[in-house]
């Protein structure tokens, strides 16, 4: 966990003072969308090894069906009720 932290921590002092640097901001962007992708597709792969993740699949893809819908319902409900509080001119 601390190594986590401490990664994090550097990382947002290096931010900090790159952040007026547009062109290593642009390489930060597309690295990030590279690290995601490959996160994502490491993910799959790992899953898709699993026997044990292959057999339970369709209970584990209806469960996250219903936490992502869930979710977006939330999100959406939040959402609203802070525009709604916060935003929206009274008149």
């Amino acid at each position: 966990m601390w190594t986590v932290l401490i990664i994090m921590g550097a990382g947002f002092l290096v931010g900090y003072f790159l952040r007026n640097q547009t062109k290593v901001i642009k390489i930060n962007d597309r690295l990030v969308m590279i690290a995601v992708f490959a996160l994502l597709f490491l993910m799959g792969v790992a899953i898709g090894g699993s026997p044990q993740m292959i057999s339970q699949l369709h209970y584990l893809g209806v469960k996250a069906l219903a936490i992502a819908i869930a979710g977006i319902i939330f999100s959406v409900a939040i959402a609203v009720l802070v525009y709604h509080y916060f935003f929206k001119n009274k008149t």
